[in-house]
């Protein structure tokens, strides 16, 4: 080694613990926002399925009086509840009552 060089040498030992210790902030701070992003996107999905949730509570209180009108809706001739005086009244009872049930199901749980 040239002679301008023989103390230098914990110098640059200093330099690079140094470098080290940078390398070791940044790896750290990287990780903190890794775990910050990463908890950003799990908030993010709770309420994308709490909006799934109550998309499908209110589609579940569309569908069954959807499907109580079209079994009525298909013009069969031997259905006993067409020749009953009180077949239509009850089948609208019918639907507010499952309603009412689901509506009262999916606000106990928590969905509306």
């Amino acid at each position: 080694m040239p002679q301008v060089c023989q103390g230098l040498g914990e110098y640059f030992r200093d330099v690079y613990d140094h470098l080290v210790r940078l390398n070791q902030s940044i790896d750290s701070l990287r990780d903190t926002a890794s775990a910050a992003i990463q908890t950003n996107l799990a908030m993010l999905q709770i309420g994308e399925t709490e909006v799934a949730k109550r998309f499908a509570a209110y589609a579940a209180l569309v569908a069954v009086p959807t499907m109580i009108a079209g079994v009525y809706g298909m013009n069969f001739e031997h259905m006993p509840e067409l020749d009953w005086a009180y077949g239509y009244p009850f089948a609208l009872g019918l639907m507010v009552a499952l309603d009412a049930t689901l509506f009262w199901r999916f606000r106990k749980a928590g969905w509306l």
